[in-house]
């Protein structure tokens, strides 16, 4: 990992923020507070096993969240974070509690995201009410979003799943590569091809 400018970066972000009456003191403030931090696809940037100290905002690129048993075995891809898909990204069985994780963070393109440390985001908003408000509504979304995602996997079939992909998400399809979506449905990537040659 290393930094790159912020300048250009910080554009994708305040934009989801224009509808936020912010100033632009607290604008500049948010944006000493990020580290711009640009991967490699297939680079790891959250271990099992470590602590997620940190969010991030994908600015471009795309990543998956895959959980590992306890022997760090048989990874299962549980959630997709893309610049045009969930953009804000965090390892949740950990961020909140802060304890050691069972998830990686693993890009799956060449990626740049925006990362601010919890100590530092919750100092912010607890500044600002207005940044409060945005703060909790995003949390919600992505735990309503992560909810939904487990329940389509407890309660589908492969087929089902994929449907799902090709209906509700389908950036996933376009940008993440096929192992990572077989491994989200829990069949082998042989499978997933048959099941797209049906879907064709």
């Amino acid at each position: 990992m290393k930094k790159i400018e912020k300048s250009a970066v910080l554009e994708p972000l305040f934009f989801m923020l224009q509808h936020l009456q912010i100033s632009e003191e607290t604008r500049q403030h948010i944006g000493d507070q990020l580290e711009v931090l640009q991967l490699k696809s297939n680079s790891v940037l959250l271990m099992p096993g470590k602590t997620c100290t940190h969010v991030y905002f994908v600015v471009s690129g795309g990543f998956v969240c895959r959980y590992f048993n306890e022997n760090l075995e048989i990874p299962k891809t549980i959630n997709f974070y893309l610049d045009d898909l969930h953009p804000f990204m965090a390892c949740v069985d950990s961020y909140f509690t802060q304890q050691p994780s069972n998830c990686e963070l693993r890009a799956v393109r060449e990626s740049v995201v925006l990362s601010i440390s919890k100590k530092n985001l919750e100092a912010l908003v607890k500044s600002n009410p207005i940044l409060q408000d945005f703060y909790n509504s995003l949390v919600i979304q992505a735990l309503v979003e992560e909810n939904e995602l487990k329940l389509k996997i407890i309660a589908h079939n492969a087929e089902q799943l994929y449907q799902y992909l090709l209906d509700e998400l389908p950036a996933v399809i376009q940008k993440v590569p096929s192992k990572y979506i077989a491994e989200f449905m829990g069949i082998s990537a042989e499978w997933l091809s048959k099941v797209k040659k049906r879907r064709r």
